[in-house]
């Protein structure tokens, strides 16, 4: 079996356990409003149509691997992971603003950086870091009236 395949199958299994831990929560528009676990039920549904995708692809022979050789871990895989850890880990504490303009600039940076260089890619970085800080903050707030954490002061 192809490592591809492999990793679809173990998404798929991970995918499982948090769709029981997400079914724990209260199921969304219950109450009429989306509740906890609208947000979990739809990364559950769409990390699973994308693993049954890559899943299917890889048994029946028709995946394409263009760039195979890229397929390994690099030094941005593991910038990504670490920016994302740190992203989990200063949300609470520096609060949803500060930790989502830095995690969204770091990523925009590491692939704006390859394309554009790394001076000019500093500025396209902080406006796609604004873009979509502002844009996750009108939906969280404005559309579903949540509260984002504003950190520790």
């Amino acid at each position: 079996m192809k490592p591809q395949a492999v990793f679809a199958l173990l998404i798929l299994a991970l995918d499982a356990a948090y769709l029981q831990q997400a079914l724990q929560l209260p199921l969304p528009f219950a109450n009429g409003e989306p509740g906890p676990s609208l947000m979990p039920l739809v990364l559950v549904l769409t990390l699973g149509i994308g693993a049954l995708g890559v899943l299917v692809q890889e048994l029946r022979g028709t995946a394409t691997h263009d760039d195979d050789e890229d397929a390994g871990f690099s030094l941005r895989t593991l910038a990504l992971i670490g920016l994302t850890c740190g992203f989990v880990w200063a949300f609470e504490p520096l609060g949803y603003w500060y930790a989502t303009l830095s995690y969204a600039f770091g990523v925009a940076w590491l692939f704006e950086q390859e394309r554009l260089g790394p001076v000019k890619a500093v500025l396209t970085s902080a406006l796609i870091a604004v873009g979509i800080a502002g844009a996750g903050w009108l939906f969280f707030v404005t559309l579903f009236d949540l509260f984002l954490p504003e950190g520790y002061n």
